[in-house]
């Protein structure tokens, strides 16, 4: 990747999450106050400063500002803050240790804070994990000042990991359950894959809402309970796809309830959009200034 130059206005802003979890993000803008805020929502194990969110800040317009954040799960383990009361103790976050419905507190903690220094409208752009982050948050909150959602790359995590633990799947799921309710979720997962117990549950479990978000053999019925407008994104070169990405799309506009949903299809682009940002920033930078 080329040099990144943010905006003139850009800085680093502490931000506490709604349940007193202390995370940063990096603000950017051109201008000195735009009208509407991308949250921009990282992916598994990555973070506020990955390399989609540098180069949406490295492209925006002067009618929107970037909010990039570090949710909880950042990195593959990360040592955090909680206050409580005033009070502060170390917690152990990463995405190796992170219970995925939390991640609403962090969302919501971002969008509380911005809106304290005067933002009115944000557009939650997630990447990857992000995307479930993203669309859960909405589903839960309902949060009207959320304007739009968009959705880069949202993979069927649950059908992905299911095939690649084969014959191994049930015995592993099954594992990670009986871990979870006896109170050790936080210990490493059976199979090597780096995660806690309950970290993999929650992709393995049909009756963890994470697995079902984008279960694209399923009902979406999460996805498909909200009306903000959506615009979901893929590369045509997805390496984590199970289908045709276009099918993916496809099941996503049958099952939606959006007021307005639109759909992108990127030539040449992967899962990540190596060498395809500038043409994923500006699609999408285009439809948010259309809403």
């Amino acid at each position: 990747m080329d040099e990144i130059k943010l905006g003139r206005n850009s800085c680093i802003i502490p931000f506490i999450a709604s349940d007193g979890i202390r995370l940063i993000g990096f603000l950017s803008s051109v201008s000195r106050r735009p009208r509407r805020c991308i949250v921009f929502i990282h992916g598994l194990n990555g973070s506020a400063f990955s390399h989609m969110a540098l180069s949406f800040a490295d492209s925006l317009p002067k009618s929107l500002a970037l909010f990039s954040i570090n949710t909880r799960g950042h990195d593959i383990v990360s040592g955090l803050s909680k206050y409580t009361d005033g009070k502060r103790r170390r917690i152990m976050g990463g995405t190796s240790l992170e219970r995925f419905e939390e991640s609403v507190f962090d969302i919501k903690g971002a969008i509380d804070a911005l809106s304290k220094i005067g933002y009115r409208d944000f557009v939650l752009c997630g990447h990857s994990t992000g995307c479930q982050k993203a669309t859960y948050y909405q589903y839960k909150v309902r949060d009207r000042r959320v304007k739009g959602i968009v959705l880069v790359a949202p993979a069927d995590d649950y059908n992905l990991n299911r095939i690649n633990l084969g014959g191994n799947y049930r015995k592993i799921r099954d594992t990670c359950a009986r871990m979870v309710k006896s109170g050790n979720g936080n210990l490493p997962a059976p199979g090597g894959s780096g995660f806690s117990a309950q970290r993999l549950d929650s992709v393995l479990n049909l009756k963890r809402v994470e697995a079902r978000l984008f279960n694209y053999d399923g009902n979406l019925k999460e996805f498909g309970s909200i009306r903000t407008p959506v615009l979901a994104v893929f590369g045509d070169r997805e390496e984590y796809s199970l289908k045709k990405v276009d099918e993916y799309l496809a099941l996503l506009e049958k099952s939606t309830s959006s007021r307005r949903f639109s759909s992108l299809l990127i030539s040449g682009a992967n899962h990540s959009f190596d060498g395809k940002e500038k043409t994923l920033v500006k699609k999408v930078v285009k439809w948010i200034e259309e809403l």
